[in-house]
């Protein structure tokens, strides 16, 4: 089992390294579906974050720069959703190009109790061993 799954995330690494991205702007939103209020939890800021310390240049929806005016195509959309479940958090993050395409997915699970701690955990758990660091960059 454990050997399917190194392989699974070998190929998805060399899938992730082939394309060629000339992507460095990453395109949030202040609030997602599962937030009742902007930044709910830090969530949005700590993502941010994270983007930012991967080298790109991360916006909020309402802070669009000249350049991503200029050429649509110059950014990634990122989607931060809430998975079903009870017991746990889950949270799965996708990068998508203008064209729609998925370039990065990956979740993340936490099973702390405070939703505080456990959207953060989680957060956490979606960079841990993924392969968003490895897109190009300009």
């Amino acid at each position: 089992m454990k050997k399917i799954i190194l392989l699974f995330i070998a190929l998805f690494s060399l899938g992730m390294s082939a394309q060629k991205q000339d992507v460095k702007f990453i395109n949030l939103k202040r609030t997602y579906d599962f937030q009742s209020e902007p930044n709910e939890y830090r969530l949005n800021t700590a993502l941010k974050q994270k983007l930012e310390n991967l080298g790109y240049i991360v916006y909020f929806d309402n802070e669009m720069p000249q350049e991503v005016r200029l050429d649509p195509c110059a950014e990634y959309v990122g989607e931060l959703t809430r998975g079903k479940g009870s017991l746990s958090t889950e949270l799965t993050f996708v990068l998508k190009d203008c064209k729609g395409n998925i370039v990065f997915n990956n979740s993340g699970k936490s099973r702390l109790k405070l939703h505080s701690k456990s959207y953060m955990d989680a957060l956490q758990n979606i960079f841990k061993y993924s392969t968003i660091g490895r897109l190009k960059i300009n």
